[in-house]
């Protein structure tokens, strides 16, 4: 009986290398060059995504038609940046600016109007991330405004929103900060929340835990990645209350392997080294997705990491494969278990999975 089921474990490994041989995603052109740095996958039909250039983007069609939405209210500003974006449907969505003005915009019609639920009047304030555990609770966090993070919670779908007292946050070490890369420094399950940093000086990477949905704060330190001036954690993902991935490395040298990638057991409260292989550089974004292999009649779960050079994947966060040389900023997975990037050029794509891989 081990025999048998140890043979079938072998084949369905093979039929899924053999899968991912070929090329997992189907692109979408959305009309413009922009490089889109926030994602929100609705469904297979509804994504939403922005960047530079002050683009927002959405599709209702799973990706064959895709129409530019602007904010009249900040369309005059020259360098305007999006990086922080959610999603309820087609007509509901959030997005916040990376830079000045700090304010976060809502729409309840597809983006013909927005309201400005949130701004921040301070320089320093500079968002990197937004997510929400339900349709009603969110939470956004800023660079470090006074030396804490910024970080704004709402409690109404986004429609206002109030600051995190300071001292429930913990102080920032000397040019520390968070990356804007892919909207995904921050990562909430339940009433959990983790944010990933970076910058400044040479040494480990820390990352912030919340038990509370934000209301206080504590801090771990991420020793396999290390931070600097353009290196640290970019991306955070976990999997229930304890299985969690970090990604990460030096944007600015993307092909380098070493302190790209940290792993969790207990809820972010410790950190290591995967046991075998490591994604193939440095890498912007980290998701867990179900997904289906041509052969079998249920789903399995993986994991995702893009970065500019490529994409790779992994069954156990131990033992990294590459999964395309297509790379991507941001992933983000729908309700419906669809996963999604973006990237530079306006390029948008969906992941094809096992069972579509042709």
């Amino acid at each position: 009986m081990l025999r048998i089921c140890f043979l079938l474990i072998v084949c369905h490994l093979l039929s899924v290398t053999q899968s991912f041989g070929q090329e997992p995603w189907q692109n979408f052109d959305t009309t413009n060059h922009a490089s889109l740095r926030g994602l929100a996958a609705v469904s297979r039909d509804v994504v939403w995504a922005c960047g530079s250039q002050g683009t927002i983007v959405r599709t209702l069609d799973g990706g064959s038609h895709w129409n530019r939405i602007s904010i009249p209210q900040l369309d005059k500003l020259d360098k305007l940046e999006f990086r922080s974006i959610h999603a309820w449907d087609g007509n509901r969505a959030i997005v916040a600016t990376a830079g000045q003005p700090a304010v976060i915009m809502k729409t309840l019609d597809g983006g013909n109007s927005w309201l400005k639920v949130y701004e921040n009047l301070s320089p320093q304030a500079f968002f990197d991330g937004m997510r929400f555990f339900n349709d009603q609770s969110g939470l956004a966090f800023s660079d470090p405004v006074d030396g804490r993070l910024l970080i704004v919670k709402s409690l109404d779908g986004g429609n206002s929103w109030s600051v995190i007292q300071p001292s429930a946050i913990p102080k920032m070490e000397v040019g520390e900060a968070g990356f804007a890369a892919s909207n995904s420094t921050l990562f909430v399950s339940e009433n959990n929340a983790w944010i990933g940093l970076g910058g400044g000086t040479a040494g480990s990477s820390r990352i912030f835990r919340s038990s509370d949905r934000g209301e206080s704060w504590t801090f771990e330190r991420v020793d396999p990645i290390l931070r600097g001036e353009s290196a640290g954690i970019f991306s955070v993902a976990f999997v229930g209350e304890s299985k969690g991935v970090c990604v990460g490395g030096d944007y600015r040298k993307e092909s380098t392997v070493e302190h790209n990638i940290a792993l969790s057991d207990d809820g972010g409260l410790s950190w290591r080294s995967p046991k075998n292989s490591r994604p193939r550089g440095f890498r912007s974004s980290i998701v867990s997705a179900l997904v289906r292999a041509q052969s079998a009649t249920t789903e399995s779960r993986i994991w995702l990491a893009c970065g500019p050079t490529g994409c790779d994947w992994s069954s156990d966060r131990e033992s990294w494969q590459a999964l395309s040389e297509t790379g991507f900023h941001a992933l983000s997975v729908s309700s419906d278990n669809v996963v999604w990037a973006a990237g530079s050029n306006g390029r948008v794509a969906k992941f094809l999975g096992w069972s579509d891989v042709r």
